[in-house]
């Protein structure tokens, strides 16, 4: 480990800071705060100088007023910006949130009518999830978004993942019928033939032209009209890779869910809440709340699952499930 500059251990907030400080990755900003009056409302953006005889105060200017000035790397750009993005996933899950009940989906439920997370509400009925905007002290704005059972939502959510058939039919939908998938290779093929003719245009026009047979000029633009032609092809031929691709890692995925379901089960026979909250958060990215709707957007291995880390989540696809008219009790 590197010690501070007086041999010490580091502290945590000053690591924080160091992960929240642009200029540690190589960007440095001039011009980002400016004067305010002391009695101005100060929001989260802002905040008082608190200097004695100072009667004014600093705000943060937008963004697009920022002078951006390099300096010094001291942290890669890329490792900043994932420690950058989970210290954001570490605020919305933290336990501080809520510390007197346990939510299982703590921090994965988004209000579907204004897009902000969901926090934990209790009261007789029991608990539920409900937008943050209701509570003037997360938000000074309105939301109607719907409120959900806790407990419905949560079973939901586990029935989801522990039935390769709901997962399969899902994945199934994005997959083409074999008559589609014969005629796009057939298109590939002819298209494939079509841009090797091109290629043997190109190579006869320089023939001619070192035989002679054309000008500079002549040889210019037939050329350039058989690029833009060889560009159209190699585009859609392009776009037919990219759909087989899909398509190819639809078929594993349903071919998988059935693994991954099963192994899913195992990892919840009999967990701690902890356990069992761990294992949500590495499968679900979130999960919308809509008036008639839940929309689960969960992401699915396409190798054997295991418990691991938020960080070590393997980057694959996010795909999302819903159920309309769902059973949940409204606010």
């Amino acid at each position: 480990h590197l010690p501070t500059r007086k041999g010490r251990g580091w502290r945590q907030s000053t690591v924080i800071e160091v992960l929240r400080d642009p200029l540690y990755k190589g960007e440095g900003y001039f011009n980002r705060t400016g004067p305010t009056d002391a009695h101005q409302p100060q929001g989260s953006r802002g905040y008082k100088d608190q200097r004695p005889g100072n009667q004014r105060g600093v705000r943060l200017r937008p963004r697009d007023e920022w002078v951006m000035v390099p300096v010094p790397v001291i942290i890669a750009p890329e490792q900043w910006q994932a420690a950058h993005e989970q210290l954001a996933v570490n605020r919305q899950r933290s336990t501080r949130n809520n510390t007197a009940h346990a939510y299982l989906l703590r921090g994965l439920v988004v209000c579907g009518q204004c897009g902000r997370r969901m926090v934990g509400s209790w009261n007789k009925a029991g608990g539920r999830y409900v937008c943050a905007i209701r509570y003037p002290r997360f938000a000074p704005t309105h939301c109607d978004g719907r409120s959900v059972m806790a407990p419905a939502l949560e079973a939901y959510v586990r029935e989801l993942l522990a039935e390769p058939t709901l997962l399969q039919a899902r994945y199934a939908d994005g997959v083409s019928d074999p008559a589609h998938d014969e005629a796009a290779q057939q298109e590939h093929e002819r298209l494939t033939r079509r841009l090797a003719g091109h290629d043997r245009d190109i190579q006869r026009l320089l023939d001619a032209y070192q035989a002679e047979a054309l000008t500079v000029d002549e040889l210019k633009q037939r050329r350039q009209q058989i690029e833009v032609h060889r560009a159209q092809v190699e585009e859609r031929l392009h776009d037919l890779e990219h759909q087989r691709d899909d398509r190819e890692d639809q078929l594993r995925l349903i071919q998988g869910a059935e693994l991954f379901c099963t192994s899913i089960q195992q990892a919840l026979v009999d967990p701690s809440f902890a356990t069992k909250q761990q294992v949500l958060q590495l499968v679900v990215d979130r999960i919308v709340v809509t008036e008639d709707e839940l929309i689960v957007h969960h992401i699915i291995p396409a190798g054997p699952f295991r418990l691991q880390t938020e960080r070590n989540r393997p980057k694959t696809p996010c795909y999302s499930t819903s159920r309309a008219a769902w059973p949940l009790a409204a606010a």
